[in-house]
């Protein structure tokens, strides 16, 4: 199972949060969403992962990523990778 770490904001359409569940949601991918405080003060969960307070952050498996840029890659390697065992 996947968990990403997102802001509050309500729409997937305003933020790079939303870019990445939207490509998620894309991919076929199932992933749990953890909708943390706007002030980055508030997110000691996504420090203790990352050692930094921004989001998106992305879980899968042992893989933790941060940045939307590099969730987005990955996310197109987890595709790229499904089509060639299929």
């Amino acid at each position: 199972m996947a968990t990403l770490y997102r802001c509050k904001t309500p729409t997937d359409l305003l933020c790079a949060c939303g870019k990445v569940a939207r490509r998620l949601r894309r991919a076929g991918i199932e992933f749990d969403e953890v909708r943390v405080p706007y002030l980055k003060r508030d997110r000691p969960e996504v420090e203790e992962l990352t050692g930094q307070r921004w989001v998106p952050v992305f879980v899968h498996g042992e893989e933790v990523i941060s940045d939307s840029k590099r969730i987005c890659e990955y996310i197109d390697h987890l595709q790229s990778r499904r089509m060639e065992t299929a």
